[in-house]
Order: structure tokens, then sequence, then C-alpha cells
């Protein structure tokens, strides 16, 4: 029912990822030091921008044009946007293009420029995607087909940190390798798109494309269904998670924990194992059980739980912490799958889209800031300080969660 979705899904979280870290393993080997910063910040801010500018024109093309063809025509639009990134990574091929003084300014920016254009592209397709998993199964498989898609896009995500830090490592000097990889995953991803299937229901509705209009009214909209903005705001402090431990997980593992460049790149694929795994076993459960969201806040104090002992461990005992990324994992899974599907249950079926879209703009905001806490608490805390941060703001969200819980959620 859900294989075309979830395949389109995968391959387009996996080469999104795969493209930006690409970018920043690469790109910060091209430039001196003192610019590396600079590249990173541009190169991260580059993919997450148009999901917080793009989000209501995104809404606004699925209403006019059905989401099949939101879809499928983004999914198109990758294919050339992953060959300037391709174009990018050849200019600094000396066997290809001769070495101009000014060859890693252009480069550097084509490889910029592909990453801020395939954000555009996945913000536009974002709240589409995520609509038609209502479409496909109906209401009551969200929580299947919820926790099938984010349990692939969290497998996509560091399976593409892995497999980017793989291919540069073992192929630096052919850039026509690594590069050549975001072609043969976007022309799947096109083909996977094509094969989608879905009964759509369509609105005439037409809300403001300004960005910030857009979101004051969505806010307004979502009131009157109870307990829905603090669902919203919820995961997007879920998503800030998420992004903080993904930051900061690796650099630990070199610098705390004295782990070589690949084995934190396991760790870090051994935590997206967990969350796979509490995704998918949260969606069976909660497609039996719609109540599944009253345990989200237990799963959410689990989590809380795992990362104060993150936090307490002895730097050496490396094991230990892989098994605790691992349970944090499976309890973050289990712990935003009934959340998701409590927007998409909650929803009349001709806001969802509207929802989805503010929902994409409200999340990214909280990833964009993630970067921003991060440093903030690094640059004055040693950084398994980052681990008690992460575990006192993720057991104020369960408690949160646990105060506004309301069964109009489950209606």
């Amino acid at each position: 029912m859900y294989n075309a979705l979830y395949t389109t899904n995968f391959l387009s979280t996996l080469n999104d990822n795969y493209q930006k870290m690409l970018g920043m393993l690469v790109v910060t080997g091209w430039v001196s030091s003192e610019w590396k910063p600079m590249v990173i910040s541009i190169t991260g801010a580059a993919l997450v921008l148009p999901y917080i500018f793009c989000s209501p024109l995104a809404n606004r093309a699925a209403q006019v044009y059905g989401k099949q063809k939101v879809v499928r025509v983004c999914k198109l639009l990758e294919i050339p946007i992953v060959l300037l990134a391709v174009l990018g990574f050849l200019m600094k091929d000396p066997q290809v293009f001769p070495q101009y003084s000014w060859s890693t300014v252009v480069a550097t920016t084509l490889v910029v420029l592909s990453i801020f254009l395939i954000g555009i592209q996945s913000s536009m397709y974002s709240p589409a995607k995520y609509g038609l998993i209502r479409d496909i199964g109906g209401i009551e498989n969200v929580s299947r087909g919820m926790g099938g898609m984010e349990s692939l896009s969290f497998l996509g995500m560091l399976l593409a940190t892995a497999l980017a830090a793989f291919m540069v490592d073992k192929f630096s000097e052919q850039p026509i390798i690594y590069s050549s990889l975001l072609v043969i995953l976007a022309v799947a991803g096109y083909v996977a798109a094509l094969i989608i299937r879905a009964e759509e229901v369509k609105t005439d509705k037409k809300e403001s494309l300004n960005p910030f209009a857009y979101m004051k009214s969505t806010h307004r909209m979502a009131n009157k269904y109870a307990g829905l903005n603090s669902v919203i705001y919820i995961l997007s402090i879920f998503w800030w998670f998420a992004t903080t431990i993904q930051l900061c997980t690796i650099v630990y593992c070199q610098d705390a924990m004295g782990l070589e460049k690949g084995e934190p790149g396991i760790i870090m694929c051994i935590a997206a194992i967990g969350i796979s795994i509490g995704c998918v076993v949260s969606g069976k459960i909660g497609n039996k059980n719609p109540d599944e969201i009253r345990r989200a806040p237990i799963y959410g104090l689990l989590l809380s739980a795992g990362l104060t002992g993150m936090f307490l461990l002895n730097a050496g005992h490396y094991i230990i912490f892989t098994i605790l990324i691992f349970i944090v994992g499976v309890c973050g899974g289990m712990f935003k799958v009934p959340l998701d599907a409590a927007i998409q249950r909650s929803v009349k079926q001709d806001e969802l889209n509207t929802v989805l879209a503010y929902f994409n703009q409200v999340s990214f905001l909280f990833m964009l800031l993630a970067s921003f806490t991060y440093y903030g608490v690094t640059l004055v805390l040693p950084q398994r300080y980052v681990f008690l941060m992460l575990a006192l703001v993720m057991a104020g969200a369960s408690i949160w969660l646990w105060k506004v819980y309301d069964s109009k959620l489950r209606d």
C-alpha cells in the first residue's frame, strides 16, 4: 500500500542528506581553515531555510495541482539540481577541468547553490508526501503510515552521513564516483514517485504565500483543534533534539572518547536503527490502538533518562554509550510517531496539507536553532553537557505533553 511512497521518501531523504554531507566534507577540504566554519554554517542553512520560507507555496501547489503531481514534478527537478552539484565537484578534478585560480570559488558556489536548490525542491513536496499517507491508507492506517515514513527518514539521514564519509574517504581523488551516486539516487527516486497511486481529496483554499502571515494564520487555525499546536511544538522540540544529538555525537565520540573516524559513524548508524525500530513498533501499536499518544510522555521520559546516562557515563565506556544511544533512539521513535499520527487524525482532510506545511515551518525553525544552542553550550561547557541539556528539555517536553493531552486529539 505504502511501498512506492516509502521508497520515494527514503531515496529523497538519503539523497538530500548525502548531498549536504558531501558539500560539508568536500568543500571544507577546498578552503582554508578560517573559512571552514562559515562554509559549514552556510551549507547547513542552505538545506533548512527553504522549508521556512517555501512551505506556504508548497501548500498552494498541492492544492492547485494535487499532491501526486507535486511529488513527481519535484522529483523530476531533482535530477538537474544534482547534476549542478556534480559539475561543482568535478571542477576540482584536474582530469576534467584545468585548475584555474578561480575554480575553488566557482566550484564551492555551485555546490552550495545546488544544496540550496535541493532544499527548495524538498520543501516544495514535503507537505504533499506526508499528506498522501492519509490519502493512500485512510485515517485508520495513519499510525502505520507515519511509522514507516519516519523510520525510513531517520535511516536515510544517518545512512547518508555514513555513506558520505565512506565515499569521500575512499574516493577523495575521484569525485566522479562519489558525485555520480547523487544522479543515481535522484533517478531512482523519480521512478518510485511515478508508481505512487492515491485517491486525493483536493481543496480550493488559498492561504497567504507570505511565510510569516501564513505561520500566524495557520497557528490560529490550528488552535481550533484542542492541543494541536502543543503537539506541533513538542514535535519541533523533538527535531531540535534529533539535530543537536547528531551534531554532538560524532564530535564527542572523536574528541572525548578517542574513537577513530569510522567508529562514530557506526554508532550513529546504531542510533538510526534504534529510531527506526521505535518508529515501526510504535506505528504498529498505534494502528491497533489510536490511544498510543497517552504513552508518548513515558517514552519521552525514558529517552531523557538515557540521555542523562550518556552525560554521567565515563568517556571510556563506549560500548555502554552505544547501548544507551540505541535505547535513546528506540524511545525517540516511540515518542515521535504517536504525535505525528495525532496530527493526521485530528485535522480535517481539506486542512491537513496546510497544517503539515505549517509544521514544516516550525520544525525547521527549531532545527536551525539547534546549531546555535549546540554552539552556545559547547562554547562554555564540555561536550557531554549537551546530553544533559537535551535530557532536561526532553523531560520538560514530555511533561508538557502529559499536561496538555486532550482526548479530542483522538476523535
